[in-house]
This record gives C-alpha cells, structure tokens and sequence, in this order.
C-alpha cells in the first residue's frame, strides 16, 4: 500500500505519522525564504539549519557555543591562565594540573552575569533583535595536602559548553512563530593531581556531563518545540612544567566527548520521541606564563577545537526518520589566541587585564536565528583582594563581535546579517581552610 493511499489494510501507527508527514507536503504554504519548501521539508531544513546550545556558560566567546573561561581571575586574563592556574576554577577549568600550585585546602564559589544582545536584518523584511540576561555559577573545593605528600585532589563544577537565541515572530514577513535555542552543559570535575617533581606536575580529570536542550523551530503549520536532556562523558590530561626560574608552561589535552539526550517532540499532532547525541570536540590548550619581577606575570596562550565534530551530531526522529538530521551542516575547527597580565600592587591586592581572538565554528550554510558565531574580540579586567582567609575577584569585560552576512546563495534557510555582542561580570569568593 502506498503511503499517500487510503485504501487496503489498516495501517499501523507509525504508517498514520507517514501518511500525515507525506501529505504535509502537498497542502501547505511555501515559507517565503524559500519557495516550494512543505512542512516536513520545512522542518528538515529549518532545523538542520537551526540549532543549539545555553545555560551555566559564559557567552563571551568566539562560537557562542565554547566556554573560554571559567572564575574570575580566569576572565579577567581572557582564559589565558593555563599556565599559571594558582586559584582553583582555572585549575578545574583549564588546567588540573595546577592544584599542586596551592598550599591550603579551599572552597571557592562564584558567578558570571551575561547581557546578551544579538540582530538578525534579512532582506525580506525580518529585522528583530534578542536582549536576555544570563548567569553562569561555579563552585570547586579542594582538599588538604598531607605534609610532604605528592598528590593534591579536588572537585569542581561550570558550565563548559551553552548559546542562547530567543528571536520573536514576525508574520508579516513571514516567521510565524519564534525561534528559540537554548542549550548548556554543565560539567563536573573531580581533579586528582600529582607532583612528579619539584618542577613537573600532572593532572587528570573524568568529567561527568548533564546536558539541555530546549528549541522552538517555526514551520508555516506549527512551531516545533522539544527539549533533550540527558548524561555524558569527557575526559581532561595536563601538565604544568616550570622550564626556568619565572618561566612556566602549561598543556592540556580535553578529549572528545559524548552527552546522550532525549525527549519528544510533536510532529503533524502526534508525539514521538527525539534522541539527540551531541558530539563535544577535543582540545588543545597551550601556554606560557612568564614572570620578569616578582609582582607581575605575563600569560599567553592558544587553543585548538575540534568543532568541525559538530557535524556529526545527529537528531533522530522515532516515527518520522526521514525528519533525521545534523546538530550543523558546515562546521570547522576554532582557534583562540591571547594572552594577559597579573600584577600584584600590593601583598593584598592584584591588577588583572587581558585580550583574546578566536575564530567562528559554523560555515555559512549552518547560521539561522537558533544557531550563529561571529569572529571575536574579548577585552577583560578584574583585580583580586586578599583578606588572608578571604579572597574576593571582580571582573569586567565585554566581546567585539564581526557582523557576518549571508548571502541567499550561502544560506541554507536564512539569509541576513547577524550581530551579536556580550559584555560580562563575574564575582568569586575563596575561602582557605
């Protein structure tokens, strides 16, 4: 029997969801973007164009999808610290290693606060704007060094992976519906390091993720609306090398990681189930941190991300497979260059600034108003106060974003120019023990 047709034997459930999703085809409104488009060809493309990630992330960052820092001594130094991770959050974010760096157990508990704003301006007359505020908190202790002992141990807690769109309707030219994406990673970190020597140390991380997706996808019909949640895993390897007297380096290696999700979804008035498998890319995080007097210390670093493994990424469709589709079509690898400063005015007292570039992961073709990257520039400065069993760390930065625009023969869905931008705060509180 043929799927269109409603004759001869009764057809099961999954067959009703066929015959809907096929007739779909031939009933429904062409989406102005692109003529012609039905609803579930509307929802292939719309979606696979579409998507993504947000939560306890920061989102001052060249994908809008990566964490470049996590604390606030780490953001003021725009997440150049890999080589000099004496607080514990850039221990636990970028680089384990550097629990061997101190001397007191510690907890440490802080927050970063993202305004958010973005554009999205088509030629066919879409021209709307997004402005939502974001918090990103983090937590780590660490526990007491036995005297003598090598090995240092400690857990922490961030959000390593999040973007945000929320984009509102606009039927007169077009849009229906919202688009909406909001995704986050949150990422545990039980850190075990080890002193090989008095100038080699090592650390290691087995990472636990919780992972959430929500998104809202317009379609002439319905807006398609599902959130994913589910578990994952990722691993982190480092090593902290003190070459010469004031010279450090620092080197870790996050491998690739998986975090399984799954919800529902409705589609043509029926639910089913959605599994969505997002691949994290691994990376490589270099640094060098030099100290020319003893008050000041000059970082500098470089990251490589495997983010073209978003590609690989799958949405699968219980009832409806033919609705299957990637987490991006066009990705590419990122790269991040910057560097920082830490000078200490006084015992009680450090001065932080510093600079980072990094690139887009997303190809033209994958950009739409749930899912876009911009080249950036990040400008960040804090400074620390320490009170002895107290320490308190501001920063303050914000994020040059290059506009990007697509042109209709690069586009997937949407073409238009998209903007974005992303100043941010953080505050963190230390407590020694």
């Amino acid at each position: 029997m043929s799927l269109l047709d409603d004759g001869g034997s009764t057809p099961s459930r999954t067959d009703e969801l066929r015959i809907r999703a096929r007739r779909a085809r031939l009933r429904v409104e062409p989406l102005p973007m692109r003529r012609g488009l039905s609803v579930v060809a509307a929802c292939r493309v719309s979606i696979a164009a579409c998507l993504v990630v947000a939560s306890s992330a920061s989102f001052a960052r060249a994908t809008m999808l990566l964490s470049p820092s996590a604390g606030a001594r780490d953001a003021a130094m725009t997440g150049s610290t890999v080589a000099a991770p004496s607080d514990a959050m850039s221990a636990f974010f970028l680089n384990p290693a550097g629990l061997t760096l101190l001397d007191q157990p510690v907890a440490t508990f802080g927050s970063g606060i993202f305004l958010i704003s973005g554009r999205v301006h088509t030629q066919f007359g879409y021209d709307e704007e997004m402005n939502s505020v974001a918090v990103a908190p983090s937590f780590g202790v660490t526990t007491r060094r036995e005297s003598g002992s090598r090995w240092a141990f400690g857990i922490g807690t961030f959000g390593s992976v999040g973007s945000k769109f929320d984009f509102p309707a606009d039927p007169e030219h077009g849009v229906p519906h919202d688009f909406f994406s909001e995704l986050g990673v949150i990422t545990i970190a039980p850190t075990v390091a080890y002193q090989l020597r008095d100038d080699l140390a090592l650390g290691l991380q087995i990472n636990p993720l919780l992972g959430t997706l929500k998104n809202h996808i317009p379609t002439p019909d319905q807006s398609l609306r599902w959130r994913v949640t589910g578990p994952g895993i990722q691993g982190v390897l480092a090593l902290l090398y003190r070459v010469h007297p004031g010279w450090q380096l620092g080197l870790t290696y996050k491998t690739p990681g998986k975090i399984y999700m799954d919800g529902s979804v409705g589609v043509a008035g029926s639910r089913q189930d959605l599994d969505f498998d997002l691949d994290l890319p691994q990376q490589v995080i270099f640094g060098v941190a030099w100290e020319p007097t003893p008050p000041l210390t000059l970082t500098l670093f470089g990251r490589w991300s495997d983010t073209s493994e978003f590609e690989h990424s799958m949405f699968r469709f219980a009832d409806t497979p033919e609705l299957d589709f990637p987490f991006a079509r066009d990705a590419r690898d990122e790269y991040r260059i910057g560097g920082g400063a830490e000078y200490r005015v006084h015992e009680r007292v450090a001065l932080r600034v510093g600079v980072a570039g990094g690139t887009a992961a997303l190809e033209e073709r994958s950009l739409s108003p749930v899912l876009y990257d911009l080249n950036d520039v990040i400008v960040g400065g804090g400074f620390g106060l320490d009170f002895g069993r107290w320490v308190v760390d501001l920063q303050g930065g914000g994020s040059f974003f290059s506009d990007r625009v697509v042109s209709a023969k690069e586009a997937l869905v949407f073409p238009g120019r998209y903007k974005g931008s992303g100043p941010v705060t953080f505050v963190q509180l230390t407590r020694r023990f």
